[in-house]
Protein backbone atom coordinates (compact mmCIF):
# COMPACT_ATOMS: atom_id res chain seq x y z
CA UNK A 1 0.00 0.00 0.00
CA UNK A 2 3.30 2.58 0.83
CA UNK A 3 4.49 1.51 -2.86
CA UNK A 4 1.02 2.89 -4.45
CA UNK A 5 0.66 6.06 -2.21
CA UNK A 6 4.68 6.93 -2.90
CA UNK A 7 4.09 6.39 -6.70
CA UNK A 8 0.88 7.50 -7.55
CA UNK A 9 0.24 11.27 -8.23
CA UNK A 10 -1.50 12.46 -5.67
CA UNK A 11 -3.26 15.77 -7.55
CA UNK A 12 -5.10 12.68 -9.93
CA UNK A 13 -5.84 11.11 -6.83
CA UNK A 14 -7.62 14.56 -5.79
CA UNK A 15 -9.68 14.36 -8.69
CA UNK A 16 -10.72 10.92 -8.43
CA UNK A 17 -12.05 11.74 -4.75
CA UNK A 18 -13.87 15.16 -6.34
CA UNK A 19 -15.32 12.84 -8.74
CA UNK A 20 -17.07 10.66 -6.14
CA UNK A 21 -18.42 13.88 -4.35
CA UNK A 22 -19.96 15.29 -7.35
CA UNK A 23 -21.38 11.92 -8.28
CA UNK A 24 -22.95 11.18 -5.21
CA UNK A 25 -23.96 15.22 -4.51
CA UNK A 26 -22.57 17.92 -6.84
CA UNK A 27 -24.30 20.33 -4.00
CA UNK A 28 -21.81 19.98 -1.40
CA UNK A 29 -18.91 22.29 -3.31
CA UNK A 30 -21.35 25.15 -2.23
CA UNK A 31 -21.36 24.25 1.41
CA UNK A 32 -20.26 26.71 3.81
CA UNK A 33 -17.24 25.14 6.46
CA UNK A 34 -17.00 28.46 8.43
CA UNK A 35 -17.58 31.97 8.07
CA UNK A 36 -14.86 34.68 9.59
CA UNK A 37 -15.54 38.39 9.92
CA UNK A 38 -13.21 40.36 8.64
CA UNK A 39 -11.82 43.95 9.72
CA UNK A 40 -13.57 45.15 6.62
CA UNK A 41 -17.36 44.65 8.28
CA UNK A 42 -17.23 41.81 5.39
CA UNK A 43 -17.04 38.02 6.16
CA UNK A 44 -15.34 35.13 4.69
CA UNK A 45 -16.90 32.24 4.05
CA UNK A 46 -14.95 29.01 3.42
CA UNK A 47 -16.60 26.74 1.16
CA UNK A 48 -15.79 23.09 0.68
CA UNK A 49 -14.09 23.59 -2.62
CA UNK A 50 -12.01 25.72 -1.29
CA UNK A 51 -10.49 23.32 0.82
CA UNK A 52 -9.87 21.19 -2.47
CA UNK A 53 -8.24 23.77 -3.94
CA UNK A 54 -6.30 24.56 -0.38
CA UNK A 55 -5.58 20.59 -0.91
CA UNK A 56 -4.55 20.61 -4.52
CA UNK A 57 -1.77 23.14 -3.66
CA UNK A 58 -0.65 21.13 -0.98
CA UNK A 59 -0.64 18.15 -2.47
CA UNK A 60 0.85 19.31 -6.30
CA UNK A 61 3.77 20.78 -3.32
CA UNK A 62 4.58 17.37 -2.12
CA UNK A 63 4.62 16.33 -5.80
CA UNK A 64 7.67 18.51 -6.95
CA UNK A 65 9.07 17.77 -3.82
CA UNK A 66 8.90 13.99 -4.78
CA UNK A 67 10.31 14.89 -7.87
CA UNK A 68 13.65 15.98 -6.33
CA UNK A 69 14.50 12.63 -5.67
CA UNK A 70 16.54 10.82 -8.44
CA UNK A 71 15.77 7.17 -8.39
CA UNK A 72 15.19 4.92 -11.25
CA UNK A 73 11.20 5.52 -10.45
CA UNK A 74 11.14 8.16 -11.62
CA UNK A 75 9.91 7.97 -15.37
CA UNK A 76 7.27 5.65 -13.98
CA UNK A 77 6.19 8.33 -11.46
CA UNK A 78 6.43 10.73 -14.51
CA UNK A 79 4.52 8.33 -16.51
CA UNK A 80 1.26 8.07 -13.86
CA UNK A 81 1.56 12.44 -13.47
CA UNK A 82 0.91 11.86 -17.47
CA UNK A 83 -1.93 9.24 -17.35
CA UNK A 84 -3.39 11.19 -14.75
CA UNK A 85 -3.45 14.76 -16.56
CA UNK A 86 -4.87 12.94 -19.72
CA UNK A 87 -7.72 11.38 -17.98
CA UNK A 88 -8.30 14.69 -15.77
CA UNK A 89 -8.59 16.46 -18.70
CA UNK A 90 -10.63 14.21 -21.00
CA UNK A 91 -13.02 13.89 -17.94
CA UNK A 92 -13.22 17.61 -17.83
CA UNK A 93 -13.60 17.85 -21.49
CA UNK A 94 -16.33 14.85 -21.85
CA UNK A 95 -18.38 14.37 -18.51
CA UNK A 96 -20.81 17.13 -18.66
CA UNK A 97 -20.71 17.06 -14.21
CA UNK A 98 -16.89 17.55 -14.19
CA UNK A 99 -17.04 20.55 -16.98
CA UNK A 100 -16.83 23.16 -13.70
CA UNK A 101 -13.88 26.05 -13.01
CA UNK A 102 -13.15 23.25 -10.09
CA UNK A 103 -12.57 20.54 -11.81
CA UNK A 104 -10.71 22.69 -14.27
CA UNK A 105 -8.20 23.95 -11.68
CA UNK A 106 -8.11 20.19 -10.61
CA UNK A 107 -7.11 19.18 -13.96
CA UNK A 108 -4.80 22.33 -14.31
CA UNK A 109 -2.72 21.13 -11.18
CA UNK A 110 -2.37 17.61 -12.40
CA UNK A 111 -0.76 19.77 -15.97
CA UNK A 112 1.39 21.49 -13.59
CA UNK A 113 2.42 18.16 -11.76
CA UNK A 114 3.56 16.67 -15.02
CA UNK A 115 5.38 19.92 -16.15
CA UNK A 116 7.17 20.46 -12.46
CA UNK A 117 7.90 16.77 -12.67
CA UNK A 118 10.05 16.47 -15.75
CA UNK A 119 11.32 19.79 -15.69
CA UNK A 120 12.71 19.41 -11.73
CA UNK A 121 13.90 15.77 -12.75
CA UNK A 122 16.28 17.19 -15.85
CA UNK A 123 17.52 20.12 -14.04
CA UNK A 124 18.89 17.74 -11.46
CA UNK A 125 20.25 14.97 -13.91
CA UNK A 126 22.01 18.46 -15.62
CA UNK A 127 23.69 18.82 -12.24
CA UNK A 128 24.24 15.12 -11.66
CA UNK A 129 26.13 15.21 -15.12
CA UNK A 130 27.72 18.62 -14.39
CA UNK A 131 29.28 17.18 -11.12
CA UNK A 132 30.63 14.21 -13.03
CA UNK A 133 31.82 15.98 -15.74
CA UNK A 134 33.46 18.42 -12.82
CA UNK A 135 35.32 15.49 -11.14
Amino acid sequence: MGWILRRAPLPGALAVVYLIVAFIDEAVFARTIISLPLPSDRAWAIEVRDLFLVAGLILLYLEIFKSTRTTNVEISEHTLSFLALVATLLIFLLVPKMGTSLFGLIALMCAMDVIAGFTVTISAARRSVGIERAS
